[in-house]
């Protein structure tokens, strides 16, 4: 994403000394998949959606450069801890992730909720209500729900009825092929899914949570460069005073 003219002149206008584009910077490694509307691929090859519009955003604004590779979402959290990505996006703080990286300010906040095939009979009123039940709930390897999510999903009655799915495309497919009954996501990517690829329609079933998500720094990295965290905080805070950051918001409705 290009800044317009005008407002990458007001950006210039705004950043302290210390905030200056700085060319020989090796730029911030960070991941997408194919998680759509948020990342996806776009016609010429390049990431695209809201996370990756925002966080561009964000690097312009504090300085620095992103360099986007594709790798699954269960592959983010082990190449953080390993170095091997500096940064991660659209990411639940908690308290185990601490060990291997930091958090920025929250850039946007997620849906979470339980997905099911439309019309389907019984639907549960809480999560609670499928504790017993001959039924299966997908949820992508890897990520981390909110607390109260979390508590509710660590029952026994629900842990055993849990199947790790290992890519975000999964998970429709996982639905309209009857290996799960339900699915919890946010229900953007789903939805955004099922109306480009033709089957059975999805619907939300519960709404579970609203929660925001941040950047989620590697702890190697902050090493090497312990100024970063303050950088890419300070970053959001000038980006947010930008209208392009409000053009983006309005091409993504409900975030």
């Amino acid at each position: 994403m290009h800044l317009r003219r005008r407002d990458a002149c007001l950006l210039l206008l705004t950043l302290p000394d210390a905030m200056v584009w700085a060319d020989d910077r090796a730029p911030l490694r960070i991941a997408w998949s194919d998680y759509p509307p948020f990342q996806s691929k776009g016609a010429s090859g390049n990431p695209q959606g809201l996370d990756v519009e925002l966080l561009e955003l964000m690097a312009q604004a504090c300085g620095e450069r992103l360099q986007w590779s594709r790798r699954p979402w269960a592959r983010q959290i082990p190449d953080i801890a390993q170095g091997e990505l500096d940064l991660m996006s659209s990411a639940t703080h908690t308290p185990e992730r601490l060990a291997f990286g930091d958090f920025t300010q929250p850039y946007r906040n997620e849906r979470v909720a339980l997905m099911g095939l439309a019309g389907a009979a019984n639907s549960p009123r809480r999560l609670s209500d499928l504790k017993g039940r001959a039924v299966k709930v997908g949820m992508i390897r890897g990520v981390s729900f909110p607390l109260a999510v979390r508590r509710e999903l660590e029952a026994p009655e629900l842990a055993g009825q849990l199947v790790p799915l290992h890519a975000n495309d999964l998970t429709l497919s996982a639905l309209r092929a009857r290996r799960v009954d339900y699915v919890i996501d946010d229900p953007a990517t789903l939805l955004y899914r099922a109306a480009r690829e033709p089957g059975e329609a999805v619907e939300v079933v519960l709404e579970l949570a609203v929660s925001p998500v941040h950047v989620y720094v590697s702890r190697r990295t902050l090493e090497r460069r312990p100024e970063l965290m303050q950088r890419l905080n300070l970053g959001l805070q000038r980006a947010r005073q930008l209208p392009e950051w409000n053009r983006v918001l309005a091409r993504y409705p409900g975030y």
